[in-house]
């Protein structure tokens, strides 16, 4: 497995993880369970910035090296 091919795919299932914790911050707010909406929220944010951070770092590394950039394909 290449780096663009685990950058992609990690960087895919870290931005549904964070797309499935906001939905579960969301309905811990609106039920007023403070502390999982802050549990979902923090896990949510965390998936987010990684899933940027790995794709963003191997973009950058790509073009440096004047490869391709990651892609799921």
């Amino acid at each position: 497995m290449t780096i663009n091919d685990f950058a992609g795919w990690a960087g895919y299932g870290l931005a549904l993880t964070g797309i499935a914790t906001m939905g579960l911050f969301l309905v811990a707010a609106g039920g007023g369970f403070a502390g999982w909406a802050l549990i979902a929220g923090l896990v949510s944010f965390t998936a987010f910035a990684l899933s940027a951070a790995i794709f963003g770092g191997v973009t950058r590394h790509d073009h440096k090296m004047h490869h391709s950039t990651p892609h799921m394909l």
